[in-house]
């Protein structure tokens, strides 16, 4: 018998027996396996209708998560979602049964139901970001200063609401004689329903008083101070070339009085005025934010008679009335956002500001420092709109996701938020009264807010086109409410029945923000025009 010949070393095949054997190409591997796939489908497909699988979708989204897979594809609906999961559960118990490697051990759905109830029950542990002790020591302040301020707040409220009930009884029961000679005891009431008719009574004649070019590009920002410097009251403006001015709003002429070039880098979405805290009238500060990631703390102070006289004789030019009467120093940089910044606004007591931002954050500064204190995130959107409660106790901020958040700023705590909102909410006002909360954004509408009840008090359907700033009156008991808008007009609100006083028109565009002076309303507006309305 020949003896058999010696076995091949030449690629990758061995002799068993008289047999060559070869392994597969990698296409025939690949056809192998995708055969093997419609087998296992298909015998799936046949047990699919005998495997159990929940009913209730957030125990669905639990399964698919343990198996490590999607929890919903595009253009699936809940129904989908649920088939595709019995065709997985049914595909896996067959690769059981045929010894394959099984990477989800199924268990019965009533033993997931029940872990998942046991999850449930296991102790939540909420975790804190350790303050630093600045910001602890900010938060004493405010709750100290919102304390005292809501005492005051709510005597006032209390004296008034007595008065005006005990002057209803007697108007029952006292002929107008004698209601006449006990008038001295109603004196708050009488006063604050007669300024209010009076104030509504002016505002139905509003009328366009002054107008004035701004800027080379859009003002995009405005704030006014109800403190004077030089018994002017000031304008403050911010625009997209980076510019901040100062106006005279004593006169409908809207004189300019001083202005700093190239204040920042880009545009500037954001400038507010600080309130006035110590009575004094020597200086006061402003905050601007801008799109180039940073925010300004601007110290406005007038300058010597003397120093503005020989600043005239160096550059040999004839005094221009009030012009640069100001000096407008900058005392702070405020660095840390990580995207463009949006709106800016100072805490009631004057030693705080807050800025919001695109990074889904909004911050905390302290005023003397310049140093950061809060970095608080929260929204899952990017944040626009931030106010302030009058008493300093409450923060709200708004984002694109039509949510408006309610802080604590005495425990740092989201203690509550609001929805209601059908798009992006852009700007957010707290009323003097103390209890009412107002937002506007690109719905067009503005919702009141009741922070006692917790829920929305009244929806108003304001403009049509988007809401740009919301503006309450701080100089006449609250009684009217200024909103601006894209749609070319400013209006005025009663605060007492959320009826329309007036709407204003004059501006050639859109309405970019407005003021409250003591006597008259200014707005700003996208045709790069201050408007004075008296």
């Amino acid at each position: 018998m020949p003896p058999l010949p010696p076995p091949s070393s030449s690629g990758n095949s061995h002799v068993a027996g008289q047999i060559e054997v070869l392994n597969l190409t990698e296409a025939s591997q690949r056809e192998r396996l995708q055969h093997e796939q419609m087998l296992l489908d298909l015998e799936a497909k046949k047990r699919a209708f005998s495997v159990d699988v929940p009913t209730l979708p957030q125990d669905v989204r639990t399964a698919l998560r343990k198996m490590g897979l999607p929890v919903r594809l595009f253009g699936e609906n809940l129904a989908n979602v649920r088939d595709r999961l019995r065709m997985e559960l049914a595909r896996r118990q067959v690769r059981k049964e045929q010894g394959l490697d099984v990477p989800f051990k199924e268990e019965p759905y009533h033993q997931q139901q029940q872990q998942q109830v046991l999850k449930e029950e296991e102790e939540e542990i909420t975790k804190y970001s350790r303050a630093t002790p600045d910001l602890i020591r900010a938060r004493e302040q405010f709750a100290k200063y919102s304390l005292e301020q809501a005492k005051l707040r709510l005597d006032k409220e209390r004296n008034y609401r007595v008065q005006w009930q005990r002057k209803r009884a007697r108007l029952t029961t006292l002929s107008k004689q004698e209601d006449d000679e006990d008038a001295a005891q109603y004196a708050d009431v009488t006063r604050i329903e007669d300024e209010c008719l009076q104030t509504y009574k002016s505002i139905k004649n509003i009328g366009l008083e002054g107008s004035q070019y701004g800027d080379a590009r859009p003002i995009s920002s405005i704030a006014t101070s109800q403190q004077h410097l030089g018994n002017i009251p000031l304008i403050a403006t911010g625009s997209w070339s980076g510019t901040i001015k100062l106006w005279d709003g004593s006169s409908p002429e809207l004189k300019l009085v001083s202005q700093t070039n190239m204040a920042h880098e880009d545009r500037i979405m954001g400038i507010a005025l600080q309130p006035q805290t110590d009575g004094s009238n020597d200086s006061i500060l402003a905050a601007t934010c801008s799109i180039d990631l940073t925010a300004k703390l601007w110290k406005i102070s007038l300058r010597d008679i003397d120093s503005m006289q020989e600043e005239e004789e160096e550059v040999d030019t004839p005094a221009r009335d009030d012009y640069n009467k100001f000096q407008v120093k900058e005392v702070a940089h405020l660095k840390g956002h990580a995207r463009r910044l949006c709106k800016v606004a100072f805490h009631p007591q004057g030693t705080h500001v807050a800025t919001t931002s695109f990074d889904h954050t909004w911050r905390l500064w302290d005023v003397e420092t310049g140093s950061e204190l809060l970095l608080q995130d929260g929204h899952w959107k990017e944040v626009f709109g931030v106010g302030f409660h009058t008493d300093g106790s409450l923060c709200s901020t708004t984002d694109f996701g039509s949510v408006v958040q309610l802080w604590d700023l005495r425990s740092g705590k989201s203690i509550h938020h609001f929805l209601g909102h059908a798009k992006r909410v852009l700007c957010t006002e707290f009323s003097s009264n103390g209890f009412q909360l107002a937002t506007a954004g690109d719905d067009g509408t503005i919702k009141i807010w009741d922070l006692r009840k917790r829920k929305q008090f009244a929806s108003i359907p304001a403009h049509t086109n988007l809401v740009t700033q919301l503006q309450f009156d701080r100089t006449k008991n609250g009684e009217f409410l200024v909103s601006t808008s894209f749609d070319a007009t400013s209006k005025i609100w009663s605060t007492r029945d959320w009826n329309s006083l007036t709407t204003m028109r004059g501006h050639e565009g859109k309405v970019m923000g407005a003021g409250i002076l003591k006597d008259s309303i200014v707005t700003s507006g996208f045709d790069k025009t201050l408007k004075l309305w008296r």
